[in-house]
């Protein structure tokens, strides 16, 4: 090898060094681990019991190849007898699993022994090293074996012939990463000017960015947050200040916003936009089966070559990645999780960071060690966090699974265990209830996620086909959240009777696992146009309630909110309100330029209604795939008349969407919209209040927390449709309780919000739209992007940050 730069070496474990350079074949789901690591390091400390006094385990190794510094920890060397042993613990059959990955477990030991040949560990005069892989069940006595024998010199030109290998690719990538450092000093803002206050937004984030601090910044819905955020992370790769950037939002739109926004940017970073596997995949009915899908059959052989082509250049959104997994036949999931390893910019859903399952594990690396994070939307953080921590587990879901044809026998009997324990759940008339920890049930999902691993393997074939691997499924989800459960913050609430029984695991309190997972990080940004009050959001996400939080106003002259006092929307008083309530909209009909969306509470609301406003009506109905979201879009951004459109709060014409400034010009929200009184709610109030030392304050503020905070989000979330990028646009407010302290001290605080009834509404409005100016009754004025820069126009980052 050449001799050592002075430059710092890149570090790689020699695990990750075999699985990227050694591994081939295919992509199993069978194969997946099921084995946690604790039980792994239990089981092999047993196994290693009463070995020789020379046997050592645990063994540091260590050298340094050109570029490369290569280490790790050899389980077990016992030098006297020239024995390298590597362990690993599963509960899949051991002679199928070797069969899938045993190449690249055997390139493990081999490393392993070069490394203690290199470092002059072998006696002299021993011809050749024994190398032994062992497959050890978590559970079981028995053991699988597999051994080989090598000279030292031939380990240590196999080691050498690695890290060539894994050294030229990380040439490719320092190369390009200087590369787009370069570009990236020199990017602009890809608009001649900054919009209102996004300006001071960019420099917060590349300020968080720079110190490596985690922040909370409220700015409206429509002030261009995922630009202002997305320039300044790209602006402080260039300045030597981040490695990587991760944009996590909750919906599909806001990944589609990331994804523009990149490009927009421009400045050569490689992005890639991983798309949920059931959306993407080429074979959605099939299972991650070699044996039947030609996606996953030989998936290592030809995967180097379709990720050197998507990390080619510029922004891999879904259509590319498809396109490219196509042409070289490999799962377009699989390869965006590959290629997203090694690119700058990753954007997906919050669970690829914040899921304990399936998150993902190389996001930092030391070819990426500094990676920020924008978390968009961030007022759904919470709610998303405790349902990644929870699990449900229908016991239909097992009895489904015993009616499947050819199960095995060792499979059936783990899961009539499991059934068995699910019936005793002590379960009052079916209602829902707190029960205690199911320990029993509990042990009875370990013994049938071991059978479900292994059984399959040994019979050779794909026994239930997708109602046994949807179990698995379940089952390895409800496992995990059992070993993350705590007293205070989890609870275990079961329901229903017979078939209908159901075990659920809720999770009450994501704070202590939010803060946890920010932390790595090397910044964090949580935005959001819906973060009040401040202090409550800081502390669901795990930080001080008065940590300070950027909040960036908007011009509140352009948004008129307007709260109807007198027409209640009370669940009692609807039916009698629903005349005013037609009326009501009628009057801002009238009184806008432009189209109107009423966003209800609930469906049965919305159906209720609906009849009573004519015919010349868009309305999102309860079921709708992606052609008729789309078809409904289009309705209510049409040119001509102003649309009404009638849609329900906390859904995607209520969030995310953006809708064409221009056309949409009003929002009526139908009520606050409180979430039905539940048990999982009242645990969250219940433990939230526990957690604090000022009980009666604590407990008004977890009842908040559960019920006000969500419904009240979902409202400002809706207001968010109008008055976006410049625009004007006016929402009203129907119901009394918007016009109270408790409900106000929810909604931004850069909201001016008038008091007003229903018989004074229409002057309201047409006072507010005079305010306005007659040009807001055709098209809005020119947008934000065409507008003449300011009279010094600066897009630097580092300066307006300084």
């Amino acid at each position: 090898m050449a001799e050592t730069p002075a430059s710092p070496p890149t570090s790689v474990a020699v695990k990750e060094l075999a699985a990227f350079v050694h591994r081939r074949g295919d992509l199993h789901y069978r194969y997946q681990s099921a084995t946690l690591a604790a039980e792994g390091i239990a089981r092999q400390k047993a196994w290693q019991q009463g070995r020789a006094a020379g046997y050592r385990r645990e063994v540091r190794v260590a050298a340094r190849h050109g570029d490369l510094a290569v280490s790790g920890r050899v389980d077990g060397w016992d030098a006297d007898a020239g024995v390298v042993e590597e362990v690993k613990t599963t509960r899949a059959d051991a002679a199928a699993l070797h069969r899938h990955v045993g190449h690249e477990h055997l390139a493990q030991v081999r490393l392993y022994a070069a490394l203690l040949a290199q470092a002059g560990e072998v006696p002299a005069g021993l011809a050749k090293l024994r190398l032994r892989l062992v497959y050890l069940h978590p559970e079981q006595p028995a053991e699988t074996v597999f051994e080989e024998a090598w000279p030292a010199e031939d380990l240590i030109a196999y080691l050498e012939a690695t890290c060539g290998c894994y050294l030229a690719w990380l040439g490719g990538v320092r190369a390009r990463l200087a590369g787009r450092n370069r570009r990236l000093q020199a990017l602009r803002f890809p608009f001649p000017a900054f919009r209102g206050e996004q300006r001071r937004l960019a420099a917060h984030v590349y300020r968080c960015f720079r110190d490596a601090a985690h922040t909370l910044a409220e700015a409206p819905t429509g002030a261009g947050k995922t630009v202002a955020s997305v320039f300044p992370a790209l602006k402080a790769m260039g300045e030597g200040e981040l490695d990587r950037l991760v944009f996590l939002t909750a919906r599909d739109t806001g990944k589609a916003a990331a994804e523009a926004a990149l490009a927009r940017c421009g400045g050569d970073a490689v992005a890639v936009v991983v798309t949920a596997r059931e959306r993407i995949c080429f074979n959605p009915e099939l299972p991650c089966d070699p044996a039947e899908c030609v996606y996953a059959r030989g998936y290592y052989e030809r995967q180097p070559a379709a990720r050197r082509e998507l990390l080619a250049a510029g922004v891999a959104g879904p259509e590319r990645v498809a396109a490219v997994a196509r042409r070289h036949r490999v799962c377009p999931f699989e390869l965006a999780l590959d290629a997203a390893a090694w690119a700058d910019v990753v954007v997906g859903d919050y669970n690829y960071v914040f899921d304990p399952v399936v998150r993902l594990k190389r996001l930092g690396d030391p070819v990426f060690p500094r990676v920020g994070l924008v978390v968009d939307e961030a007022h759904q953080l919470g709610d998303r966090v405790r349902a990644m921590l929870g699990a449900t587990f229908p016991r239909a879901a097992v009895l489904a699974a015993l009616g499947a044809d050819a199960l095995p026998p060792l499979l059936a009997k783990a899961l009539r265990s499991v059934d068995r324990a699910l019936g005793r759940l002590p379960v009052a008339d079916g209602v829902l209830c707190e029960v205690p920890p199911p320990e029993a049930l509990c042990r009875a999902v370990v013994r049938a996620t071991t059978a479900l691993a292994t059984a399959p393997a040994a019979a050779g074939g794909n026994h239930g086909g997708d109602t046994v691997a949807e179990l698995g499924w379940l089952l390895l989800r409800f496992g995990r959240a059992v070993e993350r459960a705590r007293p205070q913050s989890f609870h275990y609430l079961a329901s229903g009777r017979g078939r209908r029984r159901v075990l659920e695991l809720v999770c009450t309190a994501p704070a202590a696992h939010i803060q946890e997972t920010l932390q790595p990080f090397h910044g964090s940004a949580r935005l959001s146009g819906t973060l009040a009050p401040t202090a409550v959001y800081q502390r669901l996400h795990g930080f001080d309630a008065a940590a300070p939080v950027l909040a960036v106003g908007q011009a509140t002259s352009r948004l008129g909110v307007f709260a109807v006092a007198d027409v209640s929307t009370y669940y009692r008083d609807r039916a009698a309100s629903l005349a005013a309530l037609v009326a009501l909209v009628g009057a801002v009909r009238r009184a806008t330029p432009g189209g109107t969306l009423v966003a209800f509470p609930s469906f049965d609301y919305l159906e209720a209604a609906a009849p009573r406003f004519g015919g010349d009506v868009c309305r999102q109905q309860r079921a709708m795939d992606g052609a008729a979201r789309e078809a409904l879009l289009r309705q209510l951004t049409a040119r001509g008349p102003g649309r009404l459109g009638l849609v329900v709060m906390g859904g995607l014409f209520a969030e995310s969407v953006d809708f064409d400034s221009a056309r949409l010009r009003a929002v009526v929200v139908v009520g606050p919209g409180l979430p039905p009184r539940s048990l999982q709610r009242d645990l969250v109030a219940a433990d939230h209040a526990t957690a604090a030392a000022d009980r009666t304050a604590a407990n008004a503020e977890g009842h908040a927390l559960a019920y006000v905070l969500p419904a009240m989000t979902r409202v400002a979330q809706a207001v968010g449709r109008v008055a976006r990028g410049g625009a004007a646009g006016a929402a009203v407010l129907v119901d009394p309780r918007f016009a109270t302290a408790r409900y106000r001290g929810f909604l931004p605080g850069h909201w001016r919000v008038q008091r007003t009834s229903a018989a004074a509404l229409a002057t309201e409005l047409a006072g507010f739209w005079a305010t306005q100016g007659v040009a807001e009754r055709g098209p809005v004025a020119t947008a934000w992007a065409e507008r003449p820069p300011p009279a010094s126009p600066t897009s630097s980052i580092a300066v307006i940050a300084a």
